[in-house]
């Protein structure tokens, strides 16, 4: 699948946003089939930038949970214990 530099800026983009491969491939006018396909092969262009959209997400998410575990609140905290315990399995 040949995708342009742009198409793989918005691919992150969407990604970051939490959108589902089908709504980018809709949004990137690619066959949705296709693009879904592509995701699920390790080095490709597009698996790249979707999931480099998703991590940084996430890893904005957990930067939210430990500051507020830091400041207190049970449910962070909680949520921390959690994520700690997966990191050990």
């Amino acid at each position: 699948m040949h995708l342009s530099e742009e198409q793989l800026e918005i691919i992150e983009q969407m990604g970051y946003r939490l959108f589902t491969p089908t709504m980018v491939a809709i949004n990137i006018e690619t066959d949705e089939d296709e693009f879904a396909e592509e995701i699920t092969i390790p080095g490709t262009p597009a698996r790249i930038a979707y999931y480099k959209g998703v991590i940084k997400q996430e890893s904005e998410l957990r930067e939210a949970i430990i500051k507020a575990a830091g400041n207190g609140s049970n449910p962070a905290q909680e949520q921390l214990i959690k994520m700690l315990n997966q990191l050990k399995q």
